[in-house]
Order: structure tokens, then C-alpha cells, then sequence
């Protein structure tokens, strides 16, 4: 109990402190104290830099795909029995057919709605595995998403 009011008191003073610094000696709020915050220039700061960790990401996965010599997937490629693996190689599952613009892959008795246009094929195969650049827990959200619609 003793430490809990101390840590109160500590914490107390801490925060009174900065209000005590602005009032002078007479009295009067001294409005100048203090440094000059623009919220905007940080938040616009802390932005920038989320901005280009993503970019800096996202540029690593593509090149990672692009360097596999893939293709976008044709709807012809994108048929029932093709394999589909995320871009490390690791299976997402086997096409079972087409609805619309997604392919729907199946995997352990779980349906998975893969957009067509993230389907890429490898361009010296035509009878090789399809590749997706995104990754399984993705589709597994978008899948109870689609589920959860109906």
C-alpha cells in the first residue's frame, strides 16, 4: 500500500511539474514556455515512415516472385486439379474450379477464394504448379469473410 501512494505522489508531482514552469513569479501564465508542438508534422513524420517500410516490403515480395520468372496465370491455366503454392513454394491447396473472378482452392476440406489476378504461372511451364504472392492466412480470412456474407 505504502509503495502505491508513493508511486501516486511521484506520479502527481511529474505531471504538475510543466504546469508550475508556465506561471511566473507574479502569477501570470508565462505562454511562451515550453517547445512548439505541430501535431501534423508528426503525425505526418510517423506516415512517412510506415509508408515506405510497406513500400520497401512489398518491393521484396514482388521482386521475390518476379526473380521465379512468373506470369500472370491465364483462366485456361487456372483449372480444376492445378496446385496452388505460395510464393516460398509452400501448398495453399488444389483449384477445384472458377466463380467469377476467384478461384476456388481447396485444402484439408476448407475453401479458399484466390482472385485470379493474384494466380501466376511460370513462364517455361505450362503444366506447373500456380503460385500466389499472398499467403495462406490471407486467404483463410478472406474465405470466413465470404462465409460469413452468405
Amino acid at each position: 500500500m505504502r509503495k502505491t501512494l508513493m508511486t501516486l505522489a511521484a506520479g502527481a508531482a511529474i505531471v504538475a511539474v510543466p504546469a508550475v514552469a508556465q506561471v511566473g513569479l507574479g502569477g501570470a501564465a508565462n505562454i511562451n514556455a515550453g517547445a512548439a508542438l505541430d501535431p501534423a508534422a508528426t503525425v505526418g513524420g510517423v506516415t512517412d515512415r510506415v509508408g515506405q517500410t510497406v513500400d520497401s516490403v512489398d518491393g521484396a515480395a514482388n521482386d521475390a516472385v518476379d526473380s521465379a520468372k512468373l506470369t500472370l496465370a491465364t483462366r485456361e491455366q487456372v483449372r480444376a486439379g492445378a496446385q496452388v503454392t505460395d510464393a516460398k513454394g509452400a501448398s495453399i491447396g488444389t483449384v477445384q474450379g472458377i466463380d467469377g473472378d476467384n478461384a476456388i482452392v481447396v485444402d484439408g476440406g476448407k475453401l479458399y477464394n484466390v482472385p485470379l489476378s493474384a494466380l501466376y504461372s511460370q513462364a517455361d511451364s505450362v503444366t506447373g504448379p500456380l503460385v500466389t504472392k499472398l499467403p495462406k492466412a490471407d486467404l483463410s480470412v478472406r474465405a470466413a469473410g465470404a462465409a460469413e456474407a452468405r
